[in-house]
């Protein structure tokens, strides 16, 4: 069984393309009712973005490698702790498939 992430079902989301944004890339996320909103911006947002479209680690860390331009290898590590942390904060699901 391989482990599968998404972002959990009570939560709402935007991002940049929604809005009229900057150069930076920027989704604001909050759990529905009463989380605190979150905002992630830059390689955070990009992550999200990734994570949006679920699938496994390897999955969301080529997507975000993609959406930025960048050699996967070179972010391998800093997306697994940011979906770790995600999941932490119950704004990401895990499941095993």
């Amino acid at each position: 069984m391989t482990m599968h992430f998404r972002i959990a079902d009570d939560v709402a989301w935007v991002s940049q393309d929604d809005l009229d944004g900057g150069d930076v890339p920027v989704a604001y996320m909050t759990r529905v009712p009463g989380g605190p909103p979150i905002l992630l911006e830059g390689s955070g947002c990009i992550v999200w973005l990734a994570l949006a479209e679920g699938g496994t680690l390897e999955d969301i860390t080529v997507r975000a490698a993609e959406l930025s331009d960048t050699d996967a290898d070179l972010i391998r590590d800093d997306v697994a702790d940011l979906v770790d942390q995600l999941v932490v904060i119950r704004l990401a699901d895990e499941e095993d498939r």
